[in-house]
């Protein structure tokens, strides 16, 4: 029921009533198979989960805010500190606009609404945790604040990690401008 989700929570506060309003929902998608999917009339419903899952409220916005057309172009920024499937993520994504001493990663990086959609994935969300992670490190062994921290520091913790950062982009990367 992809989807499903969106139409029926705001995502922000917790209740039974998006719950009650989807079970509803559930039990009429199976009625609705039994009845007008050929061999679905002796279906039955095993198991559902216990709660709700939310997949995009609130967007955080960043120094940069990531857009879809810098995934799909495959946009690789100067300060590029992680990498997705081709997709670049810039350190000032990490960055929340107006606060200090603060870096995000995963679904919580800024990124616009279609961007988030297609940039999710658990593999890139974890090198994004492994760069605010260093970048942390090195602000906090160094004595600046995480915003001062040099992306190519990162990339060069991530290299000694074992990581890809994104360092070199791909022959079907699109270049990014400092300031896009």
């Amino acid at each position: 029921m992809a989807g499903a989700g969106a139409a029926f929570a705001e995502g922000t506060s917790p209740g039974s009533a998006p719950c009650a309003r989807m079970a509803r929902r559930i039990a009429a998608l199976v009625a609705f198979a039994r009845a007008q999917v050929p061999g679905f009339a002796s279906c039955h419903l095993l198991d559902v989960a216990s709660q709700l899952g939310v997949r995009q409220t609130r967007l955080l916005q960043g120094e940069y805010v990531v857009t879809k057309r810098d995934v799909v172009e495959r946009r690789h920024f100067p300060d590029t500190v992680c990498r997705g499937r081709d997709y670049y993520t810039p350190y000032r994504a990490l960055l929340p606009r107006g606060v200090e001493q603060l870096l995000v990663a995963g679904r919580h990086y800024s990124a616009d609404s279609q961007a988030q959609k297609i940039s999710r994935e658990i593999p890139p969300c974890m090198v994004q945790g492994q760069a605010v992670g260093i970048a942390a490190a090195l602000a906090l062994s160094s004595g600046i604040r995480v915003r001062d921290v040099d992306p190519a520091a990162i990339r060069r913790a991530m290299r000694a990690q074992g990581a890809d950062p994104g360092d070199v982009p791909s022959a079907n990367a699109a270049s990014g401008r400092a300031g896009h």
